[in-house]
């Protein structure tokens, strides 16, 4: 396991360059290694044992594949029992052959058919590659873009390759790169829709899996009263019915009691996903909301420019403001997060005075090799 786990420095590691936020980065980075980590808690054998466990006289083996195969079943009525709930008081109904009563519960919707649990690890694995997609796009989008500017300008002390004519440049390129960085700040805000709609579609798809009951899991688990949600979605003794032809032709239905060791496990799992993915959903609700107002207001730039260059004069902001595209202020804010702050002072001030100084500091002919 430890070897396994080894594969995934890439991404508990340490970034040096920051091309997104902290929101962005719980996303791919929190969620993707936390799914990752359940579904490899989920098949290790050697901390929880067999899958399913059946309690048979014969053919044991066979049972427990079937059961695993096509689900077992706990019946609502018998919930609430205190000793072995959900699996029936059949005291006044032997009369009736055991399938039967089965098939009439069935037929009436009483039964809870558990089929889920042979998925879990595997839904994890896909749910943590939805995770990971917005972040593959905008990688891919994003191609290295601030790495190359900012290289060397990130340290604790101001680099020797700071000089008039690299800062020259870095302001051109910032000036004359307007259409280009609307386009990559648009694809940034997509990747962060696509991160809140995919957080939205995850809890649709663990409610369509645990058959509806999932939405309601854990404001269910804080408030019961008489059934546990618990026990509900995640019985850890379950029933199966398993039928077979005897030696005169004739159905023979096998009751079995079955043992379901990995759900005391993945109650608590899915509980602590009700809480995240609720929490993520306001996180992420928020940045759009966020990421909105920046887009639309000067005035929230201006303010964000200025929290990020401190003592910027306001002279200098307004005329960047006003001049400069939405692209251009949130490149900017890019590389106010991975420069150093007295480099990255002297840049804004730069681009405020080659906006307000006649003899702009602009020139086409100088850009930055990308």
């Amino acid at each position: 396991m430890i070897d396994f786990l080894n594969s995934f420095k890439s991404l508990i590691k340490l970034e040096k360059i920051h091309t997104d936020n902290n929101i962005f980065k719980l996303h791919y980075k929190f969620t993707v290694i936390l799914l990752i980590l359940f579904s490899i808690l989920l098949t290790s054998k050697q901390y929880f044992g067999d899958p399913i466990d059946c309690d048979v006289e014969t053919r044991k083996s066979v049972i427990d594949t079937y059961c695993w195969i096509y689900g077992t079943f706990v019946i609502k009525r018998t919930l609430n029992e205190e000793i072995l709930s959900g699996l029936g008081n059949y005291v006044g109904e032997k009369a009736t052959p055991y399938w039967q009563r089965v098939l009439s519960y069935r037929d009436n919707e009483e039964i809870i058919t558990q089929k889920y649990y042979q998925w879990v690890c595997i839904v994890f694995c896909f749910q943590a590659l939805l995770f990971y997609i917005p972040r593959y796009l905008w990688k891919s989008w994003e191609a290295g873009r601030l790495r190359l500017i900012v290289k060397d300008l990130g340290g604790p002390l101001v680099s020797q390759n700071w000089n008039g004519e690299n800062k020259e440049r870095l302001i051109s390129y910032i000036l004359c790169g307007k259409y280009s960085h609307n386009c990559y700040t648009l694809r940034f805000a997509f990747c962060e829709v696509l991160n809140f709609v995919n957080v939205l579609f995850q809890i649709v798809l663990m409610d369509w899996f645990l058959t509806g009951q999932f939405t309601g899991y854990g404001i269910g688990v804080a408030t019961y009263h008489n059934v546990n949600p618990m026990t509900a979605v995640f019985p850890k003794i379950t029933k199966c019915t398993y039928y077979r032809y005897g030696p005169s032709g004739s159905l023979e239905a096998r009751d079995a009691l079955c043992v379901l060791p990995l759900n005391i496990v993945n109650e608590k799992l899915f509980l602590f996903l009700w809480f995240w993915f609720a929490a993520l959903t306001l996180l992420s609700f928020y940045q759009l909301i966020y990421r909105a107002v920046v887009l639309v207001s000067p005035k929230c730039r201006s303010k964000l420019l200025r929290a990020r260059c401190r003592y910027l004069s306001e002279k200098h902001s307004d005329a960047i403001t006003k001049r400069l595209t939405f692209g251009d202020m949130f490149f900017m804010d890019q590389l106010g997060k991975n420069m150093n702050p007295i480099i990255f002072k002297e840049l804004v001030q730069g681009v405020g005075l080659s906006l307000v100084d006649e003899k702009s500091l602009y020139n086409p002919e100088i850009t930055i090799a990308l």
